[in-house]
C-alpha cells in the first residue's frame, strides 16, 4: 500500500473490464441489416473507443480485467482486431495489464496469440509488474488469470501483499461481495480485499459498474458495450487519476455504441389510444435524448385504466411497436395491464380476489414467504445450470404474477 510519507508523482490509467469481443447480440428477431451491421461490430467500437480515451487523456498504463473475448475458443476476428488495438497503444507507449477470466481462459484456442511488447498477460500463478515511466517505478500492477473456464477458489488470497511505498494495484475477475445474477467464479468478500492493503482493486466478471468501496478504490467498471436487453443503459470504463498524494479520483467514460433501455409505461389516466401513443413517444424521446447512436428498446405496458380491452386486440402491440419505431428499434413490447375496476368492491363481495391480494402482499411483503419462494425456485434454475435469481428479479416475477393474476381474476 502507498505510504504517503513516501513522495510520488501522480499519474493516469484506464479501468475496462468484460469486453466480449465478438459476442453476438442477442433478443432481436428482427432488424434493419444496417442495425444488424452496427449490432455485430458493436463490441469491437466500444474497446476503439476504450484505446481512444486511453490516447487522448494521455493515460500512462491500461488495465483489463478479464473475459476480453467471448468464448474460450476465441475468434480469429477478435484476436486481430485486439492485437490491432494493442498495438495502437505500444505506439504511444502505454503498457497494457491483462488478466483473463471464465470466458476467455488460459486453456482456451488463441491464448498463444502473439501481442505487441506492451501487452502483459498474467499466467495462473500471481505475480506483480512494476509499471515503469521514466525510468521510475509510478505503481506496480499484481495480477492472475483464470487457466480454466470454471474457477471456484478464492484467486484473491493468492495475490502477494503489496508491500509498501509504490501504489498498488490488484487485477482480479471474480464475483466480490456475492454478486447475484453472476456465477460466483473466484468468490471474495469486501473485507478480504480492504485487509489485502492494496490500494486499487481492478475487478471483472460483473457486467454493471459498481464501486464496493472508495478506500481502498474496489471497482467494476462493467462492460463497455451492453449485449442484450438486460445489459441497458450506459455502459464504459473508468478514468483512474492518482494524484501526488496518493488519493484516488474515478470518471466514469461511456464507451457504448449501441444502448439498451427499458420503458415501463402506465396507462392510467389515458383515455384514448392517441394520448397513450403520445406518451410512449414522449418516453421514448426522453431515453434517446443526450445519446448520439441506436436505442434499442424494452418497453412494457402496466396499470390497469379504461384501454386494457383495447390493448388485447389482435395486432394492437405490434402496431404499437412499429409506431416507437420511428424513434427507436424496439426488442418487444409486452402488455402488462389490468382492466379500471372498483377493487374495494370486489374485495369485499369476493373473498378469492381478496384472498389472492393478500397472497401478493405477502410475496412483496414476508422475508420468510419470500426465501420460501426463492428456495422453491433453486432447483430449476440448477438444473438448467442457470444462475440463482436474484432478488430484484423474484420482486419483478411477483408484480407479473399478480397483475396477471388479478387480470385473469377480474374478467373472469
Amino acid at each position: 500500500m502507498f505510504c504517503q510519507d513516501v513522495k510520488m508523482r501522480g499519474f493516469r490509467f484506464i479501468h475496462a473490464a468484460d469486453l466480449h469481443l465478438d459476442s453476438p447480440f442477442r433478443g432481436l428477431s428482427e432488424t434493419s441489416q444496417a442495425l444488424g451491421d452496427e449490432l455485430q461490430s458493436a463490441t469491437f467500437r466500444a474497446f476503439e473507443r476504450v484505446v481512444a480515451h486511453a490516447i487522448a487523456s494521455e493515460a500512462d498504463f491500461v488495465v483489463l480485467a478479464g473475459d476480453l473475448y467471448d468464448s474460450k475458443d476465441r475468434s480469429l476476428r477478435a484476436l486481430v482486431e485486439f492485437r490491432r488495438q494493442m498495438e495502437r497503444l505500444a505506439e504511444r507507449g502505454i503498457p497494457v495489464y491483462v488478466v483473463h477470466g471464465n470466458h476467455d481462459p488460459l486453456d482456451g484456442w488463441g491464448s498463444r496469440f502473439r501481442m505487441p511488447d506492451n501487452v502483459r498477460v498474467f499466467d495462473g500463478n500471481a505475480r506483480a509488474e512494476p509499471v515503469i515511466r521514466d525510468g521510475r517505478e509510478i505503481a506496480r500492477v499484481t495480477g492472475v488469470s483464470y487457466t480454466q473456464e470454471r474457477v471456484t477458489e478464492n484467486l484473491a488470497r493468492s495475490l502477494p501483499p503489496s508491500g509498501e511505498g509504490v501504489y498498488s494495484i490488484a487485477l482480479l475477475h471474480a464475483n466480490v461481495g456475492g454478486q447475484s445474477g453472476h456465477a460466483e467464479y473466484a468468490p471474495a468478500t469486501v473485507s478480504e480485499l480492504v485487509e489485502a492493503g492494496f490500494d486499487y482493486w481492478a475487478l471483472g466478471h460483473v457486467h454493471t459498474r459498481a464501486v464496493l468501496r472508495k478506500s481502498p478504490a474496489i471497482v467494476y467498471p462493467g462492460n463497455p458495450q451492453g449485449r442484450h436487453a438486460r445489459e441497458r443503459g450506459p455502459r464504459g470504463c473508468y478514468e483512474v487519476t492518482v494524484t501526488d498524494a496518493g488519493r484516488t479520483r474515478l470518471k466514469f467514460v461511456e464507451t457504448d455504441v449501441v444502448r439498451w433501455e427499458q420503458l415501463d409505461y402506465g396507462i392510467g389516466g389515458h383515455a384514448s389510444m392517441e394520448d397513450l401513443i403520445e406518451g410512449l413517444e414522449a418516453g421514448a424521446r426522453r431515453l434517446v435524448s443526450g445519446f448520439g447512436g441506436p436505442v434499442v428498446l424494452r418497453c412494457r405496458l402496466t396499470g390497469d385504466g379504461p384501454l386494457h380491452a383495447d390493448l388485447q386486440r389482435d395486432g394492437v402491440s405490434g402496431d404499437l411497436a412499429r409506431q416507437l419505431g420511428r424513434l427507436v428499434h424496439v426488442e418487444s413490447l409486452a402488455v402488462a395491464t389490468a382492466p379500471e375496476a372498483d377493487l374495494e368492491r370486489r374485495v369485499r363481495t369476493e373473498p378469492i380476489v381478496g384472498d389472492f391480494l393478500a397472497l401478493v402482499e405477502r410475496a412483496r411483503e414476508d422475508p420468510e414467504y419470500r426465501k420460501y419462494l426463492e428456495e422453491s425456485l433453486a432447483p430449476l434454475f440448477r438444473r438448467r445450470d442457470l444462475p440463482t435469481p436474484d432478488p430484484a428479479r423474484i420482486q419483478q416475477w411477483i408484480e407479473q404474477a399478480g397483475k396477471l393474476g388479478l387480470d385473469l381474476l377480474l374478467e373472469s
